[in-house]
């Protein structure tokens, strides 16, 4: 299955979003667990904010992921049921 360059582009930076964002997590946990002194407090709370910047960046990626998907399926002469379709086959919902 080939995809457009738009979606490569656009899986690649969701993909780097989330990354980031565990980073960001991970190191305020360990910030936290590791060394709970008040210098290092300082450093949580942009983190926190950097973490919340993160995941929204990652939610419009994600939607612009799955629009220009859907978009390349439907010029591909296919609808919007098959992309649905093919996207949860790619990326199937939690549970």
């Amino acid at each position: 299955m080939t995809v457009s360059e738009e979606v490569r582009v656009w899986r690649f930076r969701v993909r780097g979003f989330a990354v980031a964002g565990a980073v960001c997590l991970a190191l305020i946990f360990l910030l936290k667990i590791l060394d709970p002194t008040e210098f290092v407090k300082s450093f949580i709370l942009p983190l926190a904010l950097l973490l919340v910047f993160l995941w929204l960046c990652g939610l419009y990626c994600t939607y612009r992921y799955w629009k220009d998907f859907r978009e390349d399926e439907v010029r591909r002469g296919g609808s919007a049921e098959t992309a649905r379709a093919k996207w949860h086959k790619l990326h199937p919902p939690p549970g």
